[in-house]
């Protein structure tokens, strides 16, 4: 289920220059094309050498993203019980799966139909909305939600069809941290982002 939810989720990622002072709407319609666009450029390099894949991402799409707003939805009531060490560790583990993983599903782009709705405001910040066209009856719903943080607009959490990432992870991550505790999934991330 979650590598499903992040391969639509990588859309989010459809050649423009990405500005620190735009709306959220703009924000999410040149930070899909520019990492698209490189990406179909490309695709052969990255084909051959993945880790330039992951740098890629991590230019393009990771600034835009609230990590310690994330880390602290994904670790729910076991963030105040951690470490600034753990939550450090949790935040940096979490952000290379997140890497790898969307740069996998970017094999699976093949030119879908992109639909950008106007955003909405939402509690203290914004969703922008999307519907992509993958072939099926119904569009795949995307709401990208967003907040500011030190006056630019940060994603901190993606909604697929109604289904947050972020309480996703949070539900799986969850068990592992009530029964062998956080260090220990820190430790299972570090083995999985080693052999990704």
């Amino acid at each position: 289920m979650i590598k499903k939810l992040l391969f639509v989720s990588i859309l989010f990622f459809s050649t423009g220059s990405i500005s620190q002072a735009m709306g959220p709407d703009e924000l999410i319609r040149k930070t899909s094309e520019k990492l698209l666009g490189e990406f179909t450029t490309n695709r052969s390099t990255y084909e051959a050498d993945r880790s330039s894949l992951y740098k890629m991402v991590n230019r393009i799409a990771i600034p835009h993203f609230d990590f310690d707003r994330i880390t602290r939805i994904v670790l729910g009531r076991h963030y105040s019980a951690a470490t600034p060490e753990q939550r450090h560790q949790f935040a940096e583990e979490f952000k290379t799966l997140l890497v790898r993983t969307y740069s996998q599903a970017l094999f699976q782009y093949s030119d879908e139909k992109i639909k950008y709705i106007p955003a909405i405001p939402y509690g203290n910040g914004m969703i922008v909305r999307e519907e992509i066209d993958v072939g099926a009856a119904v569009p795949v719903r995307l709401e990208y939600l967003l907040s500011k943080k030190d006056g630019n607009w940060k994603v901190y959490d993606i909604r697929i069809d109604g289904i947050s990432l972020v309480t996703t992870f949070r539900k799986s991550y969850n068990i592992t941290i009530s029964r062998k505790g956080l260090s220990a999934l820190i430790v299972d991330l570090q083995k999985k982002n080693s052999i990704q």
